[in-house]
């Protein structure tokens, strides 16, 4: 099996280790640890529904999906999360791919399984890992398209990215913008890019309720854009059913949840506060800020794989090593917010551990 390199490899290290991967806390997927009212109800209403096929053309899902967005159904392409969306676009767009690093390794994956060159941007820490516009400015002859993740994995950093938008509509240039996290954002409206879809052709936005809504396992992601074209293509390479009735039926409720969304907000605002607050009074390590559900941490005097294997073994906690991000070294770990005591769990012995 070939080793992707992401979090959530939780049975992986269970079995090194001899553990039972149910007691391990998993700090190394950035997924809400709460969940609406109701879900197993609507899972079985699921069950209900699997007897037959899924709607092949997602028509009630769409809508689903549009009533929460606040954009027309025809803007939206369901998939099996946010990954055969990522997967579909890379068969579509024109490259060389412009990919601002450290972020999500499957941009880069996806578009070399395609052929697409990769054109690399870096983020640097001593500038708090902003996007420098100037730089994309300065190389716009060599790429075609451009990746950003927003707020960022693994730095966490939400940014206004409008300029960036409106500069490669000017030079017709394809942006796609990953914002999975966008909802942990306090501001979200302020920064996501949807309200510019319907205007901006060029953009397309990717999205899933893997992260906000914490169900990785269910696989519903869907793409964003007003390029009929685009979606037309992507059609053409979508096979037929990806999207199960479990994610169908679960979409009439999700979405719905308002009171969820609201506490889910206040209370990673709440809580990252406190998180950040709490870590950064250590002198072992670098706390970056964040707007999403996890932290970026750099340790001063370890690695991140000896401190996640020490974590691990005796304390059943996993956190990410990240290593192996374009643009990081071996001293980045990033933690994902979790349930209050939990959190209080892992800082009390990140401060034990001699790091």
């Amino acid at each position: 099996m070939i080793n992707l390199g992401h979090g959530a490899n939780v049975d992986d290290m269970a079995l090194k280790y001899n553990k039972d991967p149910k007691d391990i806390l998993d700090f190394s997927a950035n997924i809400n640890p709460y969940r609406i009212e109701g879900l197993e109800t609507h899972i079985l209403e699921g069950l209900s529904k699997s007897y037959n096929y899924p709607d092949i053309n997602y028509t009630e899902l769409k809508g689903n999906i549009a009533s929460y967005l606040g954009c027309p159904p025809e803007c939206i392409i369901p998939g099996n999360g946010a990954t055969e969306i990522m997967y579909l676009l890379m068969k579509c767009i024109k490259g060389p791919l412009a990919i601002i690093s450290p972020t999500f390794s499957e941009y880069e994956r996806s578009a070399r399984l395609n052929n697409i060159d990769i054109v690399d941007f870096y983020l640097d820490k001593q500038n708090a890992f902003s996007i420098d516009i100037t730089q994309i400015k300065q190389r716009l002859d060599e790429f075609e398209s451009l990746f950003i993740c927003n707020p960022n994995n693994p730095t966490g950093k939400v940014q206004d990215i409008k300029e960036v938008l409106e500069l490669l509509a000017t030079h017709n240039k394809q942006l796609i913008v990953d914002e999975t996290f966008i909802e942990f954002v306090e501001d979200e409206q302020k920064y996501s890019l949807l309200k510019y879809v319907r205007d901006y052709p060029n953009l397309i936005i990717i999205k899933a309720v893997t992260k906000f809504f914490g169900l990785p396992g269910i696989r519903l992601g869907y793409g964003v854009t007003s390029n009929q074209n685009l979606l037309s293509q992507m059609s053409v390479y979508k096979e037929p059913w990806t999207v199960n009735c479990f994610a169908q039926v679960l979409a009439n409720h999700l979405f719905k949840a308002k009171d969820y969304i609201v506490n889910t907000k206040a209370y990673f605002k709440k809580e990252r506060e406190r998180v950040l607050q709490v870590l950064s009074e250590s002198k072992h390590f670098t706390v970056y800020q964040t707007d999403a559900n996890f932290v970026l941490i750099e340790l001063k005097n370890s690695t991140a794989n000896v401190l996640k294997q020490r974590l691990f073994k005796a304390h059943d906690l996993l956190i990410r090593d990240c290593s192996n991000f374009k643009g990081l070294d071996e001293h980045f770990i990033r933690i994902a917010i979790r349930k209050p005591e939990e959190n209080d769990l892992l800082i009390s012995k990140l401060k034990d551990e001699s790091l």
